[in-house]
C-alpha cells in the first residue's frame, strides 16, 4: 500500500532522441501510469546533446527540471527522480545548485559524482538513494579517465555507477546497491524481459522506501 501519490520524472542520458515512442523515458512513463495503482504517475525531462556539448545546456535542463518538480511537489505529489547515465548529473545539479527536495533518486549508470549526492544527503534534500551500476560499464570506465584528465578544469564526466556498493555501505539505510555486473551502460532499459525486470525492481524499492521511511 502506497503512503503517499508518487509522481516519477524520467531524465535520460546523452544522444538521445527526444519523441522517440520507444525509448526507455515513454516506456517507463506508459509502465507507470497504466501499469501502477491510482495515484501514481510518470513523466519525462527529454533531451537531446552530445557528449561534447553536455555542458552547453546542462544549466538549462537543469532549471526545466526544477519546474517540473516544483509543479509535482505544489501538487501534493512525493516527487522521485529516475535518471540514466547524464540524466544522473543533472539530478546531482538539481539538488546541488538549487537545492530542490525530492524523496528519492533511482540512478541508472550514473555519470555523476558521489560528493554531490553526499552533500544532498547531508542537507536533507534528498532521503533515499538508489543506484543501478555496473562494473563493467565501459562507457563509465572511460568516464572516469576523462574525469582525470579534465577534472581540473570542470569537465569530464562522473563514474558514481562503478561504485555503488562502496557509496551504499557508507551511507547504509540512505544509498542502496542494486548494480549488476554483467550489464552494460543501457542494459537496464533493454526491451522485454530485462526492462519489465527494471520496473519491478525499480517500484518494490520504491514501495520499501516508503514503508521505511521515517514519518
Amino acid at each position: 500500500t502506497r503512503l503517499n501519490r508518487t509522481f516519477y520524472l524520467a531524465i535520460n542520458g546523452i544522444r538521445f532522441h527526444p519523441g522517440d515512442a520507444q525509448g526507455w523515458p515513454e516506456r517507463f512513463c506508459d509502465y507507470i501510469n497504466f501499469r501502477t495503482p491510482d495515484g501514481v504517475s510518470a513523466d519525462r525531462c527529454e533531451y537531446y546533446t552530445t557528449a561534447v556539448t553536455r555542458f552547453i545546456g546542462q544549466r538549462k535542463r537543469t532549471d526545466e527540471l526544477a519546474r517540473k518538480v516544483s509543479r509535482a511537489t505544489q501538487a501534493g505529489y512525493r516527487v522521485v527522480l529516475v535518471g540514466h547515465s547524464n540524466g544522473a548529473d543533472i539530478i546531482a545539479r538539481l539538488l546541488r545548485d538549487i537545492g530542490t527536495e525530492v524523496a528519492a533518486c533511482h540512478l541508472f549508470a550514473p555519470a555523476a559524482q558521489e560528493s554531490d549526492f553526499e552533500d544532498a544527503l547531508i542537507n536533507g534534500v534528498v532521503g533515499r538513494i538508489h543506484i543501478y551500476g555496473s562494473l563493467n560499464d565501459k562507457a563509465l570506465q572511460f568516464a572516469k579517465i576523462t574525469r582525470v584528465l579534465g577534472g581540473w578544469a570542470g569537465l569530464g564526466y562522473g563514474s558514481m555507477g562503478l561504485r555503488g556498493g562502496e557509496f551504499a555501505a557508507k551511507w547504509p539505510g540512505r544509498v542502496f546497491d542494486h548494480s549488476i555486473n554483467t550489464f552494460g551502460h543501457s542494459t537496464w532499459f533493454t526491451e522485454g524481459q530485462t526492462f519489465e525486470r527494471t520496473m519491478r525492481a525499480l517500484i518494490d524499492n520504491d514501495n520499501q522506501d516508503q514503508k521505511t521511511a521515517t514519518p
